[in-house]
């Protein structure tokens, strides 16, 4: 079959919760059996045998690779033939298979598989199910409805990637862009003040040669000023630099927090900021960064909050979950944290008990 590997799999970020939360509808399976007078023992039990058998492996589909799906998809296949033979609720197997083939196969495919299911279940109704006709054709519509579904959530998770990767590529071009610039700055900075310098420094040790030395002091002294003013003005331009901006970085982490399927509660203060020097704005977005990378590795959290807030002349970064994670031996990412907050001053706190998490507090200019 044709596919697309690019795709993330159902199993992972916001899909997770759909693909886990939407076996609540496969309780369908179970709709027969009222409508059949006094079930026999044996009956029951084949029945919640052939349930359980197919959550197990739809479950595993759900986390296979484009290498190994194709497997548990003809399994499911199967075990939708199989259940269907002696109870129609498992064509609501062939629904959920559905979703899946219209998700990550392209249309062509995914006709011919919804034409396939369709054709047999009108077999199983005619051969062995009569009495249960409305269920085998709501059971077929079903099915095409979820491809259809499938299709739709393929096609925004592609446009969702592209969308993607065109911010990442704009987000490269714009740093390629502020480079060059200042590379133009400081190329027009230094130039000129180079060659000034240069001048002066000829010319002081012509003064010398010819011991004209308190003329030789004064081109010396402002070959010292412009060397001093030089310095100051690289100084200026290297300070608008913001390599990390960071109300960006923050925006960034939490989209990525809520791709993995985790609730985010963000409050950003933007004046806060817009008061923050270039070096304490790109390490606050490093510990940031490291710190959600943390909680996406480490920790089985389904809600985090972030915010970043100015009390007095203290600037406050919080980052907690609820992971309940156990407090770690120090490795290189809260060894990097620690020393980042270091850096600019900060103080920090860690915390490992119901809310597991930091809380860096930033002295801020009065």
């Amino acid at each position: 079959m044709q596919s697309s590997p690019t795709l993330p799999r159902l199993a992972e970020g916001r899909k997770k919760k759909w693909s886990y939360g939407s076996l609540f509808f496969s309780l369908f399976y179970f709709v027969p059996l009222f409508f059949t007078q006094a079930p026999e023992a044996a009956t029951i039990i084949l029945m919640v045998g052939g349930y359980l058998t197919f959550v197990v492996v739809y479950l595993v589909t759900l986390h296979q690779s484009m290498k190994t799906l194709p497997f548990y998809l003809f399994s499911l296949l199967v075990l939708g033939y199989v259940i269907s033979i002696f109870n129609p609720g498992g064509a609501i197997i062939f629904g959920f298979l559905a979703f899946i083939i219209g998700y990550y196969y392209s249309i062509k495919y995914g006709a011919v598989f919804i034409g396939l299911v369709v054709s047999t279940l009108i077999a199983i109704q005619v051969l062995g199910a009569k009495e249960q006709g409305f269920f085998i054709l709501a059971s077929a519509l079903n099915s095409i409805v979820l491809f259809i579904y499938g299709v739709m959530e393929r096609k925004e998770t592609i446009h969702q990637m592209k969308r993607d990767e065109q911010a990442a590529a704009i987000e490269t071009l714009t740093a390629i862009a502020e480079r060059e610039r200042i590379g133009r700055d400081l190329h027009d900075i230094a130039g000129h003040a180079l060659s000034s310098i240069s001048i002066k420094a000829q010319l002081a040790d012509k003064l010398l040669e010819r011991q004209r030395y308190s003329q030789a002091q004064q081109e010396v002294k402002e070959l010292a000023a412009l060397s001093s003013q030089l310095l100051s003005e690289i100084r200026e331009a290297i300070s608008g630099i913001k390599q990390r901006p960071l109300e960006q970085e923050l925006i960034s982490l939490t989209k990525k927090l809520s791709d993995d399927g985790k609730r985010v509660t963000s409050t950003i203060d933007a004046s806060v900021i817009a008061v923050l020097g270039p070096t304490q704005e790109t390490q606050l977005a490093l510990i940031a960064r490291e710190a959600v990378t943390n909680i996406l590795r480490h920790s089985n959290a389904t809600h985090v909050t972030v915010s970043l807030s100015q009390h007095d002349n203290t600037a406050t970064l919080v980052l907690f979950d609820n992971g309940n994670t156990t407090e770690p031996v120090e490795g290189n990412g809260l060894a990097g944290i620690k020393e980042r907050a270091t850096l600019i001053g900060a103080e920090i706190t860690f915390s490992w008990a119901e809310r597991t998490g930091l809380t860096l507090n930033l002295p801020l200019l009065g």
